[in-house]
């Protein structure tokens, strides 16, 4: 029998940050997510328009630059402290060796220290949570499942649209400089029914990667989730709560290559960091639920709230096909080419061995993919046991190279 989340002992306001003292609990609740400065620049105002908590973004960039760019024109939605930037330097390393992970460490300490959060959301500038959030809905499940000092993680399922779509989308609320009326434009990402009609008649919407990788979402099992949206719909029909996904969970394992967006207790003693030795692309996320499972956490789907990918960009996994993609499998592990390869695939082995010392959680607690996916699970297990087989070259990448400095910070509320 699947396990539940305890039960609710009581119900909470639904918050609104312009509401006087109701703004304060939806002041606990914040994003944190890395990014660069442009991108920040072009999402802030959807996020302030459709996010009532906090957010806690971590950017390469001097804090001249966030003080123009960011602070100067950008934040005028973001009121009442409710945004924290930590500016790092860009250091010439950086170049080629983004630190996804160290920025998201930064992020997320911004939430807890400067913010005060008692809540914090793995997120990703790219996304808006919806319906416009927190939600009174979301805001009961969180209460419900995120219980004081407990492992647990609330998943928000999480969804892309037709370019085609979203542009038109993005176009509206310019034009409206994202005001109020513009939010009318949102009522199909905003309302269940809405999204599900976009999903199943019309296929503008899908789960996020379902077409480019599909394992790193599939355990948040959508069709499940829309089967229980469309229940939900029937006359007298009971409500529905959280299902469970993942690792604790009375025997399960965990779905590798897992990389859900998680709601956390900011609380909870000793959360394990993002590991640094993971940058540019390639499992830095993924290591971070990983470990995550492997410390015990149990994660629990929302049905309230979900994700929406709105931001239009080219997609990050292109940068390794076609001719690029060829010159590294031709490249000799010794060679000077691995910088096109993803080379943060190439610390996975290291991370996996830290992880069976650290937590007694090996392989045998992993729940690869299937034959029917698109990487053999025999496949996967011998690539993690040889190092030699990861990327072009043996060996973590960022621990062949010297220990980088460390960049001056600037923190800007």
């Amino acid at each position: 029998e699947e396990e539940k989340p305890p039960e609710k002992k009581k119900r909470v306001q639904q918050l609104d940050d312009k509401s006087g003292t109701q703004g304060v609990f939806a002041r606990e609740i914040c994003l944190f997510a890395p990014s660069t400065l442009d991108r920040l620049k072009s999402v802030l105002p959807r996020l302030a328009q459709t996010w009532s908590g906090t957010m806690s973004v971590a950017v390469l960039a001097s804090e001249e630059d966030v003080r123009r760019e960011i602070f100067g024109t950008s934040t005028r939605e973001f009121t009442r402290n409710r945004l924290t930037v930590i500016a790092v330097d860009p250091l010439p390393e950086y170049e080629t060796r983004f630190p996804v992970n160290a920025l998201r460490n930064l992020a997320l300490s911004g939430c807890k220290r400067t913010l005060n959060a008692t809540y914090v959301v793995l997120h990703d500038v790219d996304f808006e949570i919806f319906p416009n959030a927190p939600s009174k809905e979301l805001l009961e499940e969180m209460e419900e499942v995120l219980k004081p000092n407990a492992k647990h993680g609330l998943v928000l399922p999480s969804f892309t649209a037709d370019d085609r779509y979203l542009r038109r989308v993005e176009t509206f609320r310019k034009e409206h400089d994202f005001s109020r009326e513009s939010l009318d434009v949102l009522n199909s990402f905003n309302r269940k029914e809405k999204l599900v009609e976009l999903i199943k008649e019309y296929g503008i919407v899908e789960s996020f990667r379902e077409k480019y990788w599909p394992v790193a979402h599939a355990a948040t099992n959508v069709s499940k989730w829309l089967s229980m949206i469309i229940a939900e719909k029937k006359k007298d029909a009971e409500k529905h709560r959280p299902y469970s996904v993942g690792a604790n969970h009375l025997g399960s394992r965990h779905p590798y290559y897992y990389e859900p967006w998680i709601i956390l207790r900011a609380d909870v003693d000793d959360m394990p960091a993002f590991d640094e030795s993971f940058v540019t692309y390639g499992f830095n996320k993924i290591s971070w639920i990983h470990e995550l499972s492997a410390d015990g956490y149990k994660l629990f789907v929302s049905l309230s709230s979900w994700m929406v990918h709105t931001n239009i960009h080219p997609n990050r996994g292109s940068q390794t096909s076609g001719e690029m993609l060829q010159r590294c499998k031709n490249t000799a592990n010794t060679g000077k080419d691995f910088r096109i390869s993803r080379i943060g695939h190439s610390c996975i082995p290291k991370f996996l061995k830290r992880i069976e010392c650290a937590y007694n959680f090996g392989l045998e607690r992993v729940q690869w993919p299937t034959s029917n996916d698109s990487v053999p699970e025999r496949y996967l297990v011998d690539t993690m046991r040889n190092e030699s087989r990861i990327a072009c070259f043996g060996g973590c990448v960022t621990d062949q190279e010297p220990v980088p400095r460390t960049p001056p910070l600037a923190v800007l509320q």
